[in-house]
Parts: C-alpha cells; sequence; structure tokens
C-alpha cells in the first residue's frame, strides 16, 4: 500500500505543468504583423487571441511559432485586426 502511494504521488509531480502561471494553457505565437492593423497574437484550443500587453512581458519570447503557457482576463475593447478574441495576459513563460 506504501508503494502504491509513492507511485501516485510521482505520477502527479511527473504530469504537472512546469509553469508558475496560475490556470495555464499551453498556446504558441504567431506573428501577424504584415496583415493591416495586426501584430502578435496566440493561437490555443483552436482559437486566436489578440492580446493588449504583450509587450509588458519577456520580449525575447516573440518569435514565430513559439510554444508558451498564458493565462488571460477577457478584455471588453475591440481591436484593429479583428482576428480572435481580446485579451488582456495575467502571466506568459516560454513552454
Amino acid at each position: 500500500m506504501k508503494w502504491i502511494a509513492i507511485i501516485s504521488v510521482c505520477l502527479m509531480v511527473s504530469c504537472s505543468k512546469n509553469t508558475s502561471c496560475t490556470s495555464a494553457i499551453k498556446g504558441k505565437l504567431k506573428n501577424l504583423s504584415g496583415l493591416d492593423g495586426c501584430g502578435w497574437v496566440i493561437e490555443a484550443n483552436g482559437k486566436t487571441y489578440e492580446p493588449t500587453n504583450l509587450g509588458e512581458f519577456d520580449s525575447s519570447l516573440l518569435v514565430e511559432n513559439q510554444h508558451i503557457f498564458f493565462s488571460y482576463s477577457p478584455f471588453s475593447g475591440g481591436s484593429i485586426c479583428m482576428v480572435g478574441e481580446t485579451i488582456q495576459l495575467n502571466c506568459v513563460e516560454k513552454r
């Protein structure tokens, strides 16, 4: 019984995400600056997100197809790009 508990704990730790972002989502950065009024967006779960504050985070992450963890809050403002949901990022980390 003791071994089952130890193995269970090891599995739980090994399956956890390696990020400090709370409630993180896996995503990928895309550069749409070639489109009028667009910039960097995040693709995740079949959706596109337009972050309003990506510039507040580590600029070394801004690489095409960079895999990231991120968490966000809805943002009520619109965008010129209009390719996805406008969001306010709470956390962004390299995956």
